[in-house]
């Protein structure tokens, strides 16, 4: 075992100048690990995108919310609403209607949404809470309006139900301007005060457009009754994560190919390294070596190229994806993706997967040119040395 252990990694790392056979042993490495780099950087991007996309997304819905069927207010004096009421740590009222936003001769429809407590992605800014007679808005809709923090805005609610001649119109000052990456929200969503909000759009103090449950409170659903339904954040935009879902089999399909090619070169390199050892496999013949050992040498051999691709590959990922979240070098465009730069996740398991495939597929694919050296006759070989 020791004696094929030592011989696989002497005829990977041969010191014989001009040795084709480490050339294309080192070949073959460099392409197994560019092609498990692709695809570890490749799984990295759309865990990381799923990732961040899932932070943002919760964040700013909660983890679900809890409305009428047919989208009319809340009592929160109904029995069952006042059950859930209960649990004031988890479940939190809120109201949203669509309102026209104005500075300066610039006005923006903008969704109106009246809060106790801000989103965790505006609170990890230092911010935990808005006060009456604030705004919190999206960076995109503060472009529009060219507006800034400390500027006052005025607000005009555009529900069908207010009569045009008692629609109120209420000045706000902006107090910060958040940018998520996500359009959603940075071009349509301000936050207010939630007392602000009953008072702009005339709701009585006992109705409410929903709740907010800040966890996934299995209790808490299950108490829901008609004509009250729980939709959670993965729900409202299950569209958007069966695209990314898409997303990965051609991805993975595209970077394997591009291992493919690496495994080709590790059959290559096998091919070459017997043609070039031959000489050497007939004097181990002669020696008494058995047919087994041999098949273990290259077997041996071809798998170590894999652990050393891997290993290689693994590692430059490790670098990329270091340089990105540092830096944040790679920019792509936000009004496409949710965001504007590429995020990576790097996660051990799908790496050890595929270092577990490139390992299983080059010991595979060594079986042909070991059956190759098994045939090899000592007498042929020796006669021409």
């Amino acid at each position: 075992m020791f004696l094929s252990l030592k011989l696989a990694l002497r005829y990977i790392f041969s010191t014989k100048r001009k040795s084709f056979s480490s050339y294309a042993s080192f070949l073959s490495i460099a392409g197994l690990s560019i092609g498990i780099m692709a695809l570890v950087l490749t799984s990295s991007i759309i865990n990381g995108f799923e990732d961040v996309v899932s932070e943002k997304l919760s964040s700013f819905h909660g983890h679900g919310r809890i409305t009428h069927i047919f989208n009319n207010s809340i009592n929160i004096e109904e029995k069952s609403i006042k059950e859930l009421k209960s649990d004031l740590v988890n479940v939190e009222p809120y109201i949203n209607h669509f309102s026209l936003i104005r500075l300066k001769g610039l006005a923006e429809g903008v969704l109106i949404e009246g809060i106790e407590s801000l989103p965790k992605s505006i609170i990890d800014y230092k911010l935990d809470r808005i006060y009456s007679g604030e705004i919190i808005l999206g960076s995109g809709l503060s472009n529009s309006l060219k507006c800034k923090v400390g500027d006052k805005v005025y607000l005009q609610p555009l529900e069908s139900k207010i009569n045009s001649f008692t629609r109120k119109i209420r000045p706000f000052e902006v107090k910060y301007i958040f940018n998520s990456g996500i359009q959603e929200f940075d071009n349509l969503i301000g936050y207010i005060n939630i007392n602000d909000a009953k008072n702009l759009f005339n709701t009585p103090s006992d109705h409410v457009s929903g709740y907010i449950l800040k966890n996934n409170n299995l209790d808490l659903i299950n108490k829901i009754q008609y004509p009250y339904f729980y939709e959670s954040w993965k729900e409202k935009h299950s569209i958007l994560f069966e695209w990314i879902s898409i997303q990965r089999l051609p991805a993975y399909i595209m970077f394997g190919l591009i291992a493919l090619v690496g495994l080709v070169n590790v059959l290559a390199a096998l091919t070459m390294i017997i043609i070039e050892k031959s000489s050497q496999i007939g004097v181990l013949y002669a020696l008494g070596i058995q047919k087994k050992q041999l098949n273990l040498i290259f077997m041996m051999n071809s798998g170590f190229i894999g652990l050393i691709g891997s290993f290689f590959g693994g590692c430059g990922s490790l670098i990329v994806i270091s340089i990105q979240t540092k830096f944040q070098i790679l920019k792509i465009p936000a009004d496409i993706y949710f965001m504007d730069r590429i995020p990576f996740s790097f996660d051990l398991f799908p790496f050890f997967i595929i270092t577990l495939i490139v390992v299983l597929f080059c010991v595979l694919t060594s079986l042909w040119p070991v059956k190759v050296a098994t045939n090899i006759s000592p007498h042929e070989v020796l006669r021409y040395e």
